[in-house]
């Protein structure tokens, strides 16, 4: 059996719908906090079993990873200061019921770096993950491109795109096509031991961005490099995201700033078999109503 967790996040969801293009129902399992949601009880029926798994609670782990044999783990969306922990608590669970291979989905240059999220979160777990005797496959993520066109109708309105960075290049992918290098691995084998650093094929400064979402959607956009001290502000006024995950976002900024992501392989190829989308084919998907 195989297993995803984090079923009902946008990640999970992606994978999701890869995984069912590959693998017959019965093939694999989905874990989630809430078994109760629509989304969940659409999945339990076209007969994909649903867990519960709440990575704050080993007791609610108990169940989660039995007869599991390869098992995918999304961190949570919990506060930086948790999420070690949290993962930490689903890796023990997964090799106590017997679970030989642990996929994890970090992020892009994972160590201690500016970013909080690579810090305190996605390089320790890799540790661990290393540390635990597993068998592994690490996914680490660059930035994804939805973040470009989260607050897309003000960027077109204003002519205006505003985020931190500088000048400073940035690799970016979309969520989508995560969802299908991670179902990839899960599906099939030959991943063992590896680490993948999935980007599209270029990086991309704001600039570069703001000609692309131009040419894409015919209304002239430049770019604003907005000061890392105001992003957390922005993302909780734009975007309503909670102040805690905005200031840990904040660091993140600090690394693009710094070139830390100015990072772009083959990797995602060398899994799929196919190139990601550039920025400018995921800009043509979103402006026809996909992503």
């Amino acid at each position: 059996m195989l297993l995803v967790t984090g079923a009902n996040g946008n990640l999970g969801g992606a994978i999701i719908r890869n995984l069912r293009k590959l693998l017959r129902p019965a093939e694999f399992a989905v874990a989630t906090r809430n078994p109760q949601s629509s989304f969940a009880r659409e999945l339990a029926a076209q007969g994909i079993e649903v867990r519960s798994a709440d990575f704050d609670s080993m007791a609610t782990l108990s169940g989660t990873f039995t007869g599991v044999r390869k098992a995918l783990i999304i961190s949570t969306y919990s506060d930086n200061s948790q999420r070690l922990r949290q993962n930490r608590n689903a890796l023990e669970a997964a090799k106590s019921a017997g679970v030989r291979h642990i996929i994890y989905t970090s992020f892009i240059n994972a160590s201690n770096s500016q970013s909080e999220h690579s810090r305190l979160v996605h390089y320790p777990t890799e540790q661990a993950i290393k540390a635990s005797g597993l068998t592994y496959t690490i996914l680490r993520h660059a930035l994804y491109a939805e973040i470009l066109v989260s607050d897309l109708a003000d960027t077109l309105a204003s002519g205006v795109l505003r985020r931190c960075g500088g000048d400073a290049a940035c690799a970016y992918i979309a969520r989508d096509d995560l969802g299908l290098s991670a179902a990839t691995v899960l599906a099939t084998d030959g991943h063992e031991n590896r680490i993948y650093t999935e980007t599209m094929a270029r990086t991309y400064t704001g600039k570069d961005v703001a000609r692309a979402l131009s040419t894409v959607f015919g209304r002239p956009v430049e770019y604003r490099s907005i000061p890392v001290e105001e992003w957390a502000r922005y993302m909780v006024e734009k975007w309503q995201v909670p102040a805690s995950v905005a200031g840990s976002a904040v660091g993140t900024m600090r690394a693009v700033e710094a070139g830390e992501f100015d990072i772009a392989t083959r990797d995602y190829e060398a899994v799929t078999g196919r190139p990601p989308r550039s920025l400018e084919q995921f800009l043509q998907d979103v402006k026809a109503g996909g992503g």
